[in-house]
């Protein structure tokens, strides 16, 4: 199976080899092992680190996945690792989706939300607590959990298409409250409280 992915997670296994966790267009979240990946001359090596993105091959046996090819066609890393906040918002992004995001199923909107949150945050023209509601609220509501608050922000931020979400400009005050309630509806809805976004805050 071939889909565009997105990597969320990469931890070291063995001598050289990685587990990854990766949102895939037309088969959701995914977990694989990328054999060799930690080699540098790996054809696997740049696709298969943290917050890179491109075409993937996975090959099935059993309930075990495994990446065949990758071809990296950009790596958000960089721009992130830049300023601590910008990475440890990406990195509750990615708890979230491993929590919201369906297994074994299409996932073209959840992938084009967060890879568009992801160039907002590297590039830093959004306001970073807009990205981080609009990555809650829509998660949630494509996962079929829309909150039923009636409030003008919370309408325009799960309702309106994506580019005009992203380009939303609220006062500070009202942002503040929008983020406050997305990150509190997000823990309820989960039912736990996610230590990424408690890390990110920490950040701030």
């Amino acid at each position: 199976m071939q889909t565009q992915a997105l990597t969320l997670r990469s931890s070291p296994i063995k001598e050289n080899d990685r587990l990854i966790v990766v949102l895939t267009e037309q088969h959701g979240l995914m977990r694989a092992f990328a054999n060799g990946a930690r080699r540098p001359k790996s054809p696997l090596h740049a696709a298969t680190q943290p917050f890179a993105y491109g075409q993937m091959q996975f090959t099935a046996r059993r309930d075990t996945y495994t990446v065949r090819e990758a071809q990296a066609e950009g790596v958000f890393f960089a721009g992130l690792a830049a300023d601590i906040t910008r990475l440890a918002l990406a990195n509750y992004f990615a708890a979230l989706c491993m929590e919201f995001c369906p297994q074994q199923e299409p996932a073209p909107d959840q992938l084009r939300l967060v890879m568009n949150a992801l160039h907002y945050l590297c590039e830093g023209t959004r306001p970073q607590l807009l990205l981080k509601a609009i990555v809650e609220l829509r998660l949630l509501c494509l996962a079929g959990y829309a909150p039923d608050v009636p409030t003008p922000a919370v309408r325009a931020v799960c309702d309106l298409p994506l580019a005009r979400a992203f380009k939303l400009a609220l006062p500070q005050d009202d942002l503040q409250r929008l983020a406050k309630f997305a990150g509190d509806y997000a823990a309820k809805t989960a039912g736990r409280q996610f230590e990424e976004a408690d890390y990110y805050t920490g950040c701030l």
